[in-house]
């Protein structure tokens, strides 16, 4: 399904919209839909399960989002992140994580990731244990919103699966971006 522009899939705006809004409080999220054009607003707060809505007008939401509540754009991102990750991991799901191989947990990247994004593909090695390096090709305009929102859900996603002082940090890179991961057992 990828097109000429990055789409982000509406199941996982549904829930990041709706932790954004009860970080920030319905006054700011409120003035920050009133800055937003008519059809930035719809593709935001529209969107259903079966919606790909682009990449570029959630930027632009979670932006003014931000600006209305007093914090960075990249601020909001990780937390959003981190919240709506750690809501979709706990399940059942969670405790087979924790039995699960650090290659086979961090291999999974890439499934989760297409479930979100229409645009790239994730690839990993394992240079040592307790440390991977993650990246991510086909993207190269990729925003520096994406990029730390998807080392953020990739470092919820090792915590929750109880890897220890699980630590991600992305960089761009020429064709997308790369992302060194450690943890402990």
């Amino acid at each position: 399904m990828p097109s000429d522009v990055p789409l982000i899939a509406g199941s996982n705006l549904q829930t990041s919209r709706r932790v954004a809004r009860k970080l920030v409080g319905d006054e700011a999220f409120e003035r920050a839909l009133a800055v937003l054009t008519a059809e930035e607003r719809a593709a935001y707060m529209e969107s259903t399960v079966l919606s790909w809505v682009p990449v570029a007008m959630i930027d632009r939401a979670m932006t003014e989002v931000a600006r209305a509540a007093g914090m960075t754009p990249e601020e909001l991102v990780v937390d959003v992140t981190r919240i709506a990750q750690e809501e979709m991991l706990h399940t059942v799901y969670r405790i087979l994580m924790r039995i699960t191989t650090d290659e086979a947990l961090i291999g999974r990247t890439n499934t989760f990731y297409s479930k979100v994004y229409d645009t790239g593909t994730l690839s990993s090695v394992f240079p040592a244990p307790g440390r991977a390096n993650v990246t991510l090709l086909g993207w190269p305009s990729i925003s520096s919103l994406q990029i730390a929102g998807l080392g953020a859900g990739i470092e919820t996603t090792l915590r929750c699966a109880g890897r220890k002082e699980a630590r991600v940090h992305g960089k761009r890179s020429a064709d997308g971006a790369v992302y060194t991961c450690t943890w402990r057992k």
